[in-house]
């Protein structure tokens, strides 16, 4: 089964602007995938539709067999979303943001498995830093962490 299958995606907003044009696409498990393309082709409003931050015109998005929009809790368990822009409380510390974030998700604390996410994006001795302080290839893993936490 298919990580992501899309059929039939379009996305024409009210203003008449047509943000995507049919797109068709299947990425298997253990698929690398990058989405490139020119500023307005389409990328980030494709990304905000499959992690249900944008409602599609029409299609269907099926994220590791549920539907987006008809089976949206279960779909977004399996979506992590690294957002481009750095969105977290600066003055808070990694262990915090990172649990916080799995909250998010109805998932209780679970300091083992948070732990060990940290020790594999090698963040466990900056688990006490205050997320200013850290670098900016540091921050970008925690924006990794808290996708991968729930």
């Amino acid at each position: 089964m298919p990580v992501i299958e899309i059929e039939g995606l379009t996305k024409t907003y009210k203003s008449g602007l047509q943000a995507l044009k049919r797109i068709d696409l299947t990425i298997d498990k253990g698929e690398i995938f990058a989405l490139l393309g020119p500023n307005g082709a389409g990328k980030t409003t494709l990304i905000s539709i499959v992690c249900g931050i944008v409602t599609p015109t029409t299609g269907t998005v099926v994220a590791d067999g549920h539907d987006i929009q008809s089976d949206f809790r279960a779909a977004r368990t399996k979506i992590g979303l690294v957002p481009q822009e750095l969105t977290t409380d600066a003055f808070e510390t990694v262990m915090a943001t990172v649990t916080f974030s799995r909250g998010l998700f109805g998932k209780a604390p679970n300091p083992v498995f948070i732990e060990q996410l940290l020790r594999d994006l090698s963040l466990w001795d900056k688990r006490d830093a205050k997320l200013r302080t850290l670098s900016g290839g540091m921050k970008r893993r925690v924006m990794i962490a808290k996708a991968l936490s729930h």
